[in-house]
């Protein structure tokens, strides 16, 4: 019972953060259900991705280079392909903030699973006081991180619709990269503590800042289900 109770705790930042970006896709908000769908897909690549890396040493040395390497090359790319298989072809993906969105749900899928395992982990093998720790430090930075991580991929997904495959394949391909950049640059601004940690703190603060001005803004002005104002209601110059 107490693991479950701590296991509901750790889960419940991913479903916060998923409905407060649902809520920002204003214009024509995505079917709750397919929106779910994508979250626990990710959660089930969570999963599998946890048992893989149980059973394998990681390939580049020590941990926090595995950490800033192998989880992003690895973990991004899973991400993609669970939105790109399963609801990229769906007639409702038809518009920018859609692919936002979709990445997003499954990130936080993924990230909810992952914070479980840490939570509990530290919950469990170290004592509460260490677990709740991780519950309040991962529901503001990491669980969010992952959504912002996946953003990147996300529009480019959702800006890729329609066009042509050489197109597409330059968009997806630099939304990956800038993805899995800043995912490295996260975990290792996170393991390092530079500057006691206020290095941390002033990237994640940026990485908002450049996601909501530069992907989720143009985003929602790029839908084709924005209202257009009338020339009675067009702001005087």
């Amino acid at each position: 019972m107490k693991y479950f109770a701590v296991s509901l705790a750790a889960f419940i930042p991913g479903i916060a953060w998923l409905v407060y970006f649902y809520r920002c896709d204003r214009y024509e908000p995505e079917p709750v259900k397919l929106v779910f769908r994508t979250f626990f897909v990710g959660m089930l690549v969570a999963l599998a991705l946890g048992t893989a890396y149980g059973g394998l040493d990681y390939p580049w040395g020590p941990f926090m280079w595995a950490a800033v390497i192998f989880a992003p090359l690895v973990e991004e790319p899973a991400k993609f392909l669970v939105v790109r298989w399963t609801v990229f072809d769906n007639t409702q993906f038809n518009e920018p903030f859609d692919g936002i969105i979709y990445a997003v749900s499954a990130a936080l899928g993924f990230a909810a699973v992952e914070n479980i395992m840490y939570v509990a982990g530290g919950w469990f093998d170290v004592n509460p006081m260490a677990g709740l720790f991780t519950l309040l430090s991962r529901t503001v930075l990491s669980v969010p991180g992952h959504a912002l991580f996946s953003a990147w991929w996300g529009a480019a997904l959702g800006y890729s619709k329609g066009k042509k495959p050489l197109k597409q394949v330059l968009l997806v391909g630099g939304g990956l990269l800038a993805s899995m950049v800043f995912h490295g640059a996260f975990n290792w601004f996170a393991g390092n503590e530079v500057l006691g940690g206020l290095a941390f703190l002033a990237f994640l603060t940026v990485m908002w800042r450049v996601t909501w001005v530069k992907l989720i803004k143009p985003a929602l002005s790029a839908s084709p289900f924005r209202p257009v104002p009338e020339k009675g209601d067009e702001p005087s110059p």
